[in-house]
């Protein structure tokens, strides 16, 4: 077994798996913010570190620029796990400890900065570093507020409590995001192996337990294939580059190894956390079809069901961390924030978004649209249908037509290669937010019946990009067919039909070297997109499967995109962006999905207990409870 090859079915034990991780990152040493991450494995290792990246890091952190809270939770680990090694110098375990008492860890200390606190996996590592600094320190006085350790302790409790309960009851506000996960567990996993409080040990490492049982059901051989809350064109033009990847393969033996310094796989693998069996055989479970349905995040309008505020400054975190700022219930509130502690805001924030509330008021004298804050995360249903061959996965009916930020509404995933999706650019470049590849300017309306999909996206003619286009890379298909404007791709035994229309175009990414063809351009601003997947064990042939979408009735009327199409698989389906979903003469329900709702586990949204079951096996996932119940 070699260390950074790709896995596309399970192999070796998580000892074999954590050795070869341990191994491929102490050879390298990068630098930057967290490069150091990787001097953590030759200390799981018994080698001496370099220390250029611990220096390089250190520079970083004393900056204080955006993302040094995740540079201080690995410093952190260090601290707890390594202290007394002789591996690693006096000198530096010193400046680490001289660093830990400098660091501003939260907003309402003094001296502000331009830092990005409110995002939901940066608070949890704001909160999780100070609770470890405090308990390391916990007499001696912080530098920049003048307070004791036990003063921080308290602090991050208070904090930690509340972000712990909010997850528990809605899930994570950036939903199954294939990086952002990562850096959830760097948190997680410190507050597990060194919180000094039963419950926080607890409920830290229940959600643990959860983002593997999410990322089990949302991975396709090794790929988070799935729609995400947030992501980046390198995490979804292929897998090569996924940070999820790393995790994946640790865990549950399929994936790619591609980064010495991935925060959230290495903190698993010096940990003495353990995924439980029962979530590792689901990652692997690709016998049968299966269909997953699941609920994150909350919409503003309805936090006062749930118990929230629209004027308190600690339920403002939670709205924060859902990115949505401008809603109108706490427009005030997000402002009364960012002036009380001189917060940093995003810069559209008293920019065009809130014009475009009073363009609303001005011409029909209410806010009629309150989704434009392009950040938020409200409210998702997922459905994801994995195959052995594919998976296919969308967010339904989310915020369509709203601005977009980095959303990734829907996927189909073939292999770590071989990934389609459609996407209306925000920019012309990989960088901006949104961009060419990832996120939509404005987010289509997509729907989702097991193995059938449509996405419509209503783009106007004066946009500065008036068209959407599907990410289809030739070269990682087996074979490629075009007939009729579908154009159908063969990966393995995996098979997908995608209808980009009768004018569409195949463009080169000057990004991209490896899949240079890649751009399925579509011909109006108006399109509608019609994806259906299939495999050899349904279809036999890929050319059965072609000439049965291709033979298949598909009208569309394109000035209210209304759809009708005759699938092989589902039958009759009629879809429109103001309409309803029809199949088979039957409305199918987008919305109010329960928690989870799947072959493993079924869950009411807001249950603070559910139990996950494979075969014989069983693991109750019970919040709060001061012990985990577990059985096989």
């Amino acid at each position: 077994m070699t260390e950074d090859t790709y896995w596309p079915t399970p192999r070796g034990t998580y000892e074999e798996r954590r050795q070869l991780y341990l191994d491929y990152c102490a050879v390298q040493s990068p630098g930057g913010r967290t490069g150091f991450f990787s001097q953590i494995a030759r200390l799981e290792l018994g080698q001496a570190v370099d220390e250029r990246p611990f220096r390089e890091a250190l520079d970083y952190l004393y900056s204080n620029s955006d993302c040094n809270d995740f540079t201080m939770g690995g410093l952190l680990r260090i601290l707890y796990q390594y202290r007394e090694s002789p591996h690693i110098s006096r000198e530096l375990i010193a400046d680490i400890e001289k660093a830990v008492l400098w660091f501003k860890y939260w907003w309402d200390e003094p001296n502000p900065d331009k830092r990005c606190y409110w995002t939901e996996n940066h608070q949890i590592i704001f909160h999780a570093d100070e609770l470890l600094a405090g308990q390391l320190f916990p007499d001696a006085i912080f530098e920049n507020d003048g307070k004791d350790g036990q003063y921080h302790i308290d602090h991050a409790l208070h904090y930690i409590r509340r972000w712990l309960d909010f997850r528990i009851r809605f899930g994570i506000s950036e939903w199954l995001s294939n990086n952002y996960f990562e850096e959830d567990l760097l948190a997680l996993v410190n507050l597990h192996d060194f919180a000094q409080q039963p419950d926080i040990r607890h409920q830290a490492k229940l959600l643990i337990d959860t983002l593997m049982f999410e990322m089990a059901l949302h991975t396709y051989r090794g790929v988070m294939g799935c729609s995400h809350g947030r992501t980046y064109p390198r995490l979804i033009k292929g897998a090569r580059g996924e940070d999820a990847s790393n995790t994946a393969k640790l865990m549950f033996g399929m994936g790619m190894y591609n980064s010495p310094n991935m925060m959230g796989t290495m903190v698993l693998a010096t940990s003495a956390y353990r995924c439980p069996e029962v979530i590792v055989q689901i990652a692997a479970d690709l016998d049968t079809p299966r269909l997953f349905r699941e609920r994150h995040s909350l919409n503003i309008d309805d936090a006062y069901l749930y118990g929230l505020s629209y004027d308190n400054l600690d339920d403002c975190h939670l709205y924060w961390s859902i990115q949505d700022f401008l809603h109108p219930t706490i427009v005030n509130l997000s402002e009364r924030l960012g002036k009380t502690y001189h917060i940093r805001q995003h810069e559209d924030f008293q920019g065009n978004f809130k014009k475009l509330f009073q363009g609303q008021i001005d011409q029909h004298g209410r806010i009629i649209n309150p989704h434009m804050d392009c950040h938020a995360m409200t409210e998702v249903h997922i459905q994801t249908y994995r195959t052995g061959d594919y998976l296919l996965s969308s967010a339904q009916d989310y915020r369509s037509g709203s601005p977009g930020y980095q959303q990734h509404p829907w996927q189909a995933t073939l292999g770590i290669d071989a990934m389609v999706f459609t996407n209306h650019p925000g920019a012309d470049d990989e960088h901006s937010r949104p961009n060419f590849w990832a996120g939509n300017s404005i987010l289509p309306r997509v729907v989702q019946k097991e193995n059938v999909l449509v996405a419509l996206h209503r783009i106007p003619h004066d946009d500065p990009f008036p068209f959407s286009h599907a990410y289809f890379p030739k070269a990682a298909f087996d074979d490629i067919v075009e007939r009729g404007g579908w154009v159908f791709g063969r990966k393995d035994d995996g098979y997908i039909a995608i209808y980009a229309g009768p004018d569409y175009q195949w463009l080169a990414d000057r990004h991209d070297e490896a899949h240079p063809i890649n751009e399925l351009r579509a011909s109006s601003p108006h399109h509608a997109w019609v994806v259906e997947m299939g495999r050899a064990a349904q279809w036999g042939t890929f050319a059965a499967f072609v000439d049965a979408i291709a033979r298949a009735s598909l009208t569309i009327r394109v000035d209210d995109l209304n759809i009708h199409y005759d699938s092989p698989s589902q039958g009759p389906i009629e879809f429109s962006w103001d309409g309803l979903l029809w199949i088979m003469g039957r409305e199918v329900l987008l919305h109010n999905y329960p928690r989870f709702d799947n072959p493993y586990c079924q869950a009411e949204f807001g249950a603070r207990q559910y139990t996950i079951q494979h075969g014989d096996r069983l693991h109750t996932l019970d919040f709060d409870a001061g012990v985990l119940v577990e059985s096989t």
